[in-house]
């Protein structure tokens, strides 16, 4: 009986403890970007599926879907000068500065010229 009572008390404030942890706060000099849009080949305007992207700096990777779409979020250090590189076989790779491809995040449009 006692071990039974000393069990429920250690899994309620385990529960508890669950209960009050949250996300940390983000730092102040970090923000959110959400960028998005499509991949094409420029010489046929076909939608390039696999494209890999990398957000230099903050370790993300993604793909572009087989449509060529790409959907990125990314929580950045507003001090930081991130690079994003598209990149596929067959295809010369191009590099943005993320800060110049902010302006237009809704709604990008990337260009890669086979090789």
């Amino acid at each position: 009986m006692k071990k039974e009572i000393i069990l429920i008390v250690i899994l309620s404030m385990f529960v508890c403890v669950l209960g009050f942890a949250g996300e940390k706060p983000k730092p102040s000099n970090t923000k959110t970007i959400i960028l998005s849009g499509k991949i094409m080949d420029i010489k046929s305007n076909e939608f390039l599926a696999g494209v890999k992207i990398v957000c230099g700096n903050c370790q993300k990777i993604v793909y572009s879907d087989l449509d060529g779409r790409f959907f990125l979020y990314l929580d950045v250090n507003t001090q930081q000068n991130l690079t994003l590189e598209f990149s596929q076989i067959g295809y010369a790779s191009k590099t943005f500065n993320l800060q110049d491809l902010q302006a237009n995040s809704a709604n990008l449009n990337i260009d890669l010229l086979p090789e």
